[in-house]
């Protein structure tokens, strides 16, 4: 009877004990939580965001608190954050509409247009989202759809418009530069880029007789690991007996082997030639659904082949590619 009694005493113990712990979890989401609200209403994302964590520590699977931190990252325009936070609130909660709402704000903000729209329309076939919203959201799709068309009209124009500027490039060994024989012969297979170097460091250098590589990764990024988001990879091969080729076979070897790569793995690519000229290609690609893009420039000279590649996890924006396109044609082949 005793025994009955002692583990009745410390079974009680024990329940009460567990029912504190969860009332002060509650007690302190609620204080986090609250607080957090009240910064961000005053628009103190700083503090919003440390509470909203905070409160998270104590909920991890409460949506407003996901949507409220997401959305307080993307005023602070910490877009990966926000992004990151908006998914996470898509994993615990995928019928719910509001993080998709948010994450099509952060990608029409990005002018990524397509993606903006695929959000928004998920998020109006979801049964959470009320009559009133869908009917706000099925005219705001249209309008979207409008403004992606103008805005992709403009990136065109900007996109002709980068790539006649700089037409005059050194080194790019047109016919009449070709009877210069004393450029050829000093050809290092250096490549100078208009690189910020608060972004960009350099990662890699290899060179031997017959080739050269460099590679510049984002600070912060482990590119000797291959754990990067963004890279640019310049590159040179000297042409000898052994390795001769055209401009047309070079280009055609290197991306038949991406193609070869996406066919065995049965993951999509595309592959889009944006100008021609007798000495050089400029190209983009997109492999697996644009999971990995890159944008290059390959130059045929006499001597040696230059390959600059621009490439991104994800896909390009079309300011981006502006950007990436612009370095490309500026570059400076010694």
């Amino acid at each position: 009877m005793k025994k009955n009694l002692y583990r009745f005493f410390i079974c009680s113990i024990m329940c009460v004990v567990v029912l504190l712990q969860c009332g002060c979890s509650a007690l302190n989401f609620k204080y986090e939580y609250d607080k957090g609200v009240r910064a961000y209403n005053e628009k103190n994302y700083d503090e919003a965001i440390i509470s909203f964590n905070n409160a998270l520590n104590y909920k991890p699977d409460s949506y407003s608190a996901l949507c409220l931190l997401g959305t307080s990252y993307a005023y602070k325009k910490d877009e990966k954050m926000a992004e990151k936070t908006f998914q996470d609130a898509i994993k615990l909660f995928p019928d719910e509409w509001n993080a998709y709402i948010f994450l099509g704000d952060l990608k029409k903000s990005q002018h990524d247009y397509e993606l903006a729209v695929e959000y928004y329309e998920t998020a109006v076939t979801l049964e959470s989202m009320g009559g009133k919203e869908k009917m706000y959201y099925k005219r705001f799709l249209k309008e979207l759809k409008n403004e992606q068309a103008m805005y992709n009209m403009q990136m065109e124009d900007r996109l002709k418009s980068a790539i006649s500027q700089n037409s005059e490039i050194v080194n790019t060994y047109k016919k009449e530069e070709e009877k210069k024989p004393e450029t050829i012969q000093n050809q290092t297979g250096d490549v100078i880029l208009a690189l910020d170097t608060k972004k960009w460091e350099k990662a890699v250098e290899q060179k031997d007789e017959k080739s050269k590589i460099v590679e510049y990764g984002l600070k912060g990024e482990d590119v000797k690991n291959f754990d990067w988001t963004q890279l640019i990879t310049v590159q040179y091969f000297v042409i000898t007996d052994n390795f001769k080729t055209t401009l047309d076979e070079y280009f055609k070897t290197h991306t038949g082997a991406i193609e070869a790569i996406a066919k065995n793995s049965n993951k999509p690519f595309e592959k889009k030639i944006i100008t021609q000229r007798q000495n050089e290609i400029l190209y983009e690609w997109k492999f697996d659904n644009a999971k990995e893009s890159e944008i290059a420039r390959i130059i045929y000279t006499p001597k040696g082949i230059y390959h600059i590649h621009c490439a991104k996890k994800g896909a390009f924006t079309n300011d981006e590619k502006v950007k990436y396109i612009d370095l490309l044609k500026t570059a400076i082949l010694k």
